[in-house]
């Protein structure tokens, strides 16, 4: 995983994205093929079409695979980083705080219907049984947001830049998910994935032009931290 430097220089939002050429190229790729899509295909057709094609084992995969992009899911995967270095996790719980406050100012200024509220009256949705729907703050998706957050983070930390593309599948499967499953429109997770991907770009950019990021005290594992405290405890109790 990404090391720091032991002196630290100011650098520009440009510099942070340049050391991640393959998974923004991918992504980039990925934003012209869904904006080409979004452009051709009206959004209603687009989630009718998808509504219509399903099977039993999809159904099933989707319910699992959208836990990718649930907010749980980057608390647990940021609480876990800390075991590994305290920056990590705390890097991991920031952007999924801060690209969340934008997701929830922005869904309650545009105050979307979801599918199920748009089609009203109009046409059936298929729902899956036991897994109810949403009806309103549509625009963006939450879920996608989270899971090219989640992404992003796991490019700035993992080796093998060469590699970080595989992870764009991941989110674009997960961000899929909420189309599949009625509870957004193509162009929720298309905004969600462009929001993710600035936002915690944005955020790492910030952090580490941040003395506080960078000092020693988040070097540590939160296991060594846990285990100081014990001690301490410990020995508290010895001298009573």
């Amino acid at each position: 995983m990404k090391s720091l430097s032991s002196e630290i220089m100011p650098k520009s939002f440009l510099s942070i994205l340049k050391r991640y050429p393959v998974f923004l190229i991918s992504y980039l790729i990925f934003l012209v093929i869904a904006l080409t899509i979004q452009l051709s295909i009206p959004k209603t057709d687009f989630f009718l079409w998808t509504n219509r094609h399903h099977t039993s084992f999809m159904d099933e995969f989707f319910k699992l695979n959208t836990y990718l992009g649930d907010g749980l899911t980057i608390i647990i995967i940021g609480l876990g980083l800390m075991f590994v270095k305290i920056r990590y996790g705390v890097l991991t719980l920031m952007a999924y705080a801060y690209t969340s406050v934008f997701v929830q100012v922005l869904k309650r200024v545009f105050h979307s219907p979801r599918p199920v509220k748009f089609f009203e009256g109009i046409q059936e949705i298929r729902s899956i049984e036991g897994y109810p729907l949403h009806q309103w703050n549509s625009f963006p998706s939450g879920h996608s947001v989270s899971a090219f957050t989640l992404a992003v983070i796991l490019t700035y930390l993992l080796p093998y830049k060469n590699k970080h593309w595989i992870l764009l599948p991941v989110a674009i499967i997960t961000s899929f998910s909420r189309v599949y499953l009625a509870q957004h429109f193509f162009e929720d997770i298309v905004a969600g994935s462009v929001l993710g991907v600035i936002l915690t770009f944005q955020l790492i950019w910030w952090l580490e032009n941040s003395n506080w990021y960078n000092s020693a005290k988040l070097d540590g594992k939160l296991d060594y931290r846990l285990k100081r405290i014990t001690s301490s405890f410990s020995s508290a109790e010895t001298e009573k």
